[in-house]
């Protein structure tokens, strides 16, 4: 039976050879935490609006005073933004790179806030947010390069 692939017309055989390296996994996992993320971030944002007696219980000893409207507003607009960039992120749009990039600086950065209440917590979510921002910076093109232009 002759190869498709040197048949003229015949139909895709598929993907023959891949460039991509194990960090294309990597970014791939990186997507998926993001969009997780963010739903988690929607939902709560929903529930502080929609039921903000559930969430009212610990607010005594809040580092800013702000109001659980405010923050449900500012939970709900970070969680659509990191749901889409995680989207964005499946296909290795460029754009979605860098807001991946900018969303674990912050991650980051909130986390290291927290290394005294949460040591173990921390340590592993900053890991992860620079070995996810490595293999976003680095390697995103590889899975852009699986969906052709990005």
């Amino acid at each position: 039976m002759p190869d498709p692939e040197t048949v003229p017309g015949a139909a895709y055989a598929g993907v023959t050879r891949s460039e991509a390296t194990a960090w294309a996994g990597w970014a791939l996992l990186g997507a998926i935490m993001i969009f997780m993320l963010g739903v988690v971030h929607v939902s709560t944002g929903l529930l502080a609006l929609l039921r903000p007696e559930a969430l009212a219980g610990g607010r005594a000893d809040l580092l800013l005073p702000v109001g659980l409207t405010a923050v449900a507003w500012v939970h709900t607009a970070i969680g659509t933004v990191a749901a889409v960039t995680g989207l964005g992120l499946l296909r290795g749009l460029v754009w979605a790179r860098v807001t991946t990039v900018l969303l674990a600086v912050v991650a980051a950065l909130v986390n290291f806030v927290f290394l005294d209440v949460y040591p173990m917590w921390s340590v592993t979510a900053i890991a992860m947010t620079v070995v996810v921002t490595y293999a976003v910076s680095v390697h995103g093109a590889e899975v852009a390069g699986a969906y052709g232009d990005s």
